[in-house]
């Protein structure tokens, strides 16, 4: 009979062995994946694109319509939305976009004008790259290699377009007939298991949903006030800047930062003062977005730690570009709750823990309060 020594050292050499096996698989599967990115990037907006659509397509279904004809009616309205959309912003945006790109030299000109001022001012000593060099070198560049451009470019789109084809199609089955996707997934699973994967299956789909309307609002309304910002202080493009910020806050932390170059170095050319207020104006903007917008608009969403966005970020962002970046929030959002699940649930029924981590209170429900306080202070009064 082995003594209790010899078994616990039995055990934690199992242990040891099985954390190898377990991240030498991991290694293996990331390497299988960066192989195989383009198959896995598809599969993954197929995903994320049907997990959207279904929303609109689930509650149709429930007021008795088919879940083909669901299909083809969310797809054709948002179709429809987008292309009214770009009839009625399409002038607006080309025509700010063509000016903005005549006046980019000037406003460069300016600006390095400005920022030598400044440095002169300080006694600082840095030399600037000359704009109308580095535009000079870009279009030289294009020319240069006018015909092997022309052939990337186009062998790009051609492959971009052939991919969300196979994306639209695979959604558009995918939403349509959902019922052996599933079903064909549960049965990989024990028997006794399966009610259990398809409740998870369920929290994931939710999740990914509930984050996905938030994200969407919160672009929209950080759009439409930085418009309006820009529009009051007297920045130029305002509208194309606004839209630009909305976009790029879909890409968390970095998305904001990059947004609001653009608008201080056409302030910095039209007037340094503006710079201030552009920079007063953003801080406003993220202030209004990160304290009543997101607290109201992502509250039933997966709350991640900002580490976990920027690493989701990196790592997505490097093994699938621009469209990893865009999918990551989504796909970490899935994963945590996967997490949460099948491990965290699981370990937490396994004894007590002694020493809890203390919970604190949501700040949620304390902020709308405050602000639902403040809007109706005023009515009280009278």
């Amino acid at each position: 009979m082995a003594s209790k020594p010899e078994t616990r050292s039995e055990e934690q050499r199992r242990n040891v062995y099985v954390m190898v096996g377990l991240a030498f698989a991991l290694f293996l599967a990331i390497y299988f994946v960066y192989q195989i990115r383009v198959v896995v990037l598809v599969l993954l907006l197929t995903l994320l694109f049907s997990v959207i659509v279904s929303g609109p397509v689930d509650y149709l279904a429930h007021k008795g319509v088919s879940r083909i004809l669901g299909t083809l009616i969310v797809l054709g309205t948002l179709a429809l939305a987008l292309a009214l959309v770009g009839l009625a912003l399409a002038p607006i945006v080309t025509e700010q976009a063509v000016q903005l790109a005549e006046g980019l030299p000037t406003f460069l000109s300016e600006a390095r004008s400005y920022l030598e001022q400044l440095q002169s001012s300080f006694g600082l000593e840095v030399s600037l790259p000359d704009p109308q060099q580095l535009l000079g070198s870009a279009r030289d560049f294009l020319s240069g290699g006018a015909f092997s451009t022309f052939v990337s470019v186009g062998a790009s789109v051609a492959n971009i377009l052939s991919l969300a084809a196979v994306v639209l199609i695979a959604t558009i089955f995918s939403v349509a007939q959902p019922e052996p996707l599933i079903n064909g997934f549960v049965a990989l699973f024990p028997a006794g298991w399966r009610e259990r994967v398809r409740e998870i299956l369920r929290e994931m789909y939710k999740s990914v949903q509930r984050w996905f309307l938030g994200q969407l609002t919160d672009m929209m309304i950080v759009g439409v006030l930085f418009t309006i910002a820009l529009s009051i202080i007297g920045i130029p493009f305002a509208l194309l800047l606004g839209i630009l910020s909305g976009l790029l806050a879909f890409i968390p932390f970095i998305g904001p930062l990059v947004s609001v170059i653009p608008p201080v170095l056409l302030a910095l050319a039209q007037d340094p003062v503006a710079v201030l207020w552009v920079i007063l104006a953003y801080c406003a903007v993220q202030f209004v977005e990160g304290n009543i917008v997101q607290p109201v608009v992502m509250s039933r969403a997966v709350s991640l730690h900002p580490a976990v966005v920027i690493f989701a970020l990196l790592i997505m962002g490097t093994l699938f570009g621009f469209a990893g970046v865009l999918l990551a929030i989504p796909l970490v959002a899935a994963l945590y709750v996967l997490l949460q699940e099948l491990w965290i649930k699981q370990m937490d029924k396994k004894g007590t823990d002694p020493n809890p981590p203390k919970k604190k209170p949501s700040r949620t429900a304390e902020r709308i309060g405050r602000l639902w306080r403040a809007v109706e202070a005023p009515f009280r009064r009278s």
